[in-house]
């Protein structure tokens, strides 16, 4: 994956434990390591292929200055998933608040958190042997389908199999669910 780095962003805005925190406000610096595939973007000189990284900027500015959060925890969380659902391109982001101003009363640099969120492949098998079998798969296809956190879902065919342990039951119905960059947001390990 290629890399767009933006480096210390400076966000005005209240976020704090404490109430003159949320009244009076301070300095955050942002910076988001933006993982996705530059080449077609590279080789076309066309910022359609690629993410325009002063609407990211933007993003993140309304998002801090519009809503009031205790922890910078919060903020990180918030803008990285804010950001990978916006950004189809996107596959993976490093994000980082900082928090210069921390009111600690003690010399320090900055206070920070660093999240890393990105889209996974997920297999997801499903299955019915109740009632109207094929409604129920196909709803929960739907279910899928409709979520923002689930994307390019492809489904297999329905198929029919024998009951096993107590065989004293209707016939499964069963389908095979791929999405190609699903479930957010996640935490790498």
């Amino acid at each position: 994956m290629d890399i767009i780095k933006i480096k210390n962003l400076e966000v005005f805005s209240n976020h704090g434990v404490l109430k003159e925190e949320n009244v009076l406000g301070q300095k955050f610096l942002i910076s988001a390591d933006i993982y996705l595939d530059t080449r077609k973007a590279g080789t076309t000189d066309d910022l359609n292929e690629s993410v325009n990284y002063s609407e990211i900027c933007h993003l993140v500015k309304n998002i801090m200055e519009n809503n009031t959060f205790k922890l910078i925890e919060t903020a990180a969380e918030k803008l990285a998933t804010a950001i990978l659902l916006e950004y189809g391109l996107i596959k993976k982001i490093v994000l980082e608040v900082k928090k210069p101003w921390a009111p600690i009363l003690l010399p320090l640099e900055y206070v920070s958190v660093t999240v890393e969120r990105k889209w996974h492949k997920v297999f997801l098998s499903l299955g019915s042997n109740m009632g109207d079998r094929e409604k129920y798969l196909n709803d929960a296809i739907q279910f899928l389908k409709d979520s923002k956190y689930c994307r390019d879902i492809k489904v297999s065919s329905f198929i029919e199999t024998e009951p096993y342990g107590n065989t004293e039951q209707d016939s499964f119905h069963k389908l095979l669910c791929k999405s190609r960059d699903p479930v957010l947001p996640s935490r790498t390990s």
